[in-house]
């Protein structure tokens, strides 16, 4: 895999503006509605691939403790312009950084994940940073929302391939990252086999697909409130997760061995 850290260290200074358009500022807003529904009430917060801070402000802001994990250069840069406090900052990577088992009151990886070299085994150790009665939340690329998107634009060869390799790759500026592509069922899997329960899989943007990015903003500026309520209404319903442009995961570590939710 072609890793994620140039691609991001060249985002890095404008990353904020990045979420400026219409399509982005929508999911951002929807995933963020979702997990509002899951933060802890105590404990730290451990963001993975934590970026520039975008979610790590937003969780400062509402009074929580956060650990943020991030290794790319551009980012970690842009992370130290900020007096954060309540934030501690972990440089390197999700897949190696050392927490304590049980030390964190919920995980999150949100947008991020798919760039590991072993997503499921990334999803076992957040599993295990998480105390009993913990969350773990992740935000992934759906591999049938891209293959819906690439077919509806007339590109068969790719979505094809897409399909079969379950692989996909984000251009930026001349950069390339390969990631890895999601279904509900393959997401759901990892965290059940890492010993997670209330396993939910949600869908966020369904309407990317059949509209086009052109036409999902012109009605999101058309109507912003009225689109994001259909959103809503489609991300409520577990049967179209994969339809979604990304998937959203949550799950908890149980409380006991005992413990099924």
């Amino acid at each position: 895999m072609r890793p994620s850290q140039a691609l991001y260290s060249a985002l890095a200074p404008t990353y904020e503006e990045h979420f400026e358009v219409p399509h982005r500022r929508a999911y951002d807003t929807l995933a963020w509605e979702r997990v509002r529904r899951v933060l802890p009430g105590r404990g730290p917060i451990v963001d993975a691939g934590c970026g520039v801070g975008r979610w790590v402000d937003r969780l400062v802001a509402a009074g929580h403790t956060v650990i943020g994990i991030e290794q790319s250069p551009g980012m970690l840069a842009e992370l130290r312009r900020a007096d954060r406090p309540g934030f501690t900052l972990v440089e390197g990577s999700m897949e190696t950084a050392e927490l304590a088992e049980g030390s964190a009151a919920m995980v999150m990886a949100l947008g991020s994940l798919q760039y590991t070299a072993d997503p499921e085994a990334t999803v076992r150790r957040f599993a295990r940073w998480v105390r009993p009665g913990g969350r773990v939340v992740v935000l992934v690329d759906s591999l049938m929302g891209l293959v819906l998107e690439l077919l509806r634009d007339g590109r068969p060869a790719e979505a094809t391939e897409r399909l079969r390799t379950r692989m996909g790759v984000w251009r930026v500026d001349g950069q390339h990252a390969d990631m890895h592509l999601f279904d509900a069922a393959r997401l759901r899997r990892a965290f059940e086999d890492a010993g997670l329960t209330d396993v939910e899989v949600h869908g966020l943007l369904v309407t990317a697909a059949p509209l086009g990015v052109g036409r999902l903003t012109e009605e999101l500026q058309r109507d912003w409130d009225a689109h994001l309520a259909l959103e809503r209404e489609l991300l409520a319903d577990p049967a179209m997760a994969d339809a979604g442009k990304q998937l959203l995961a949550t799950g908890r570590r149980p409380t006991s061995d005992g413990d099924e939710g």
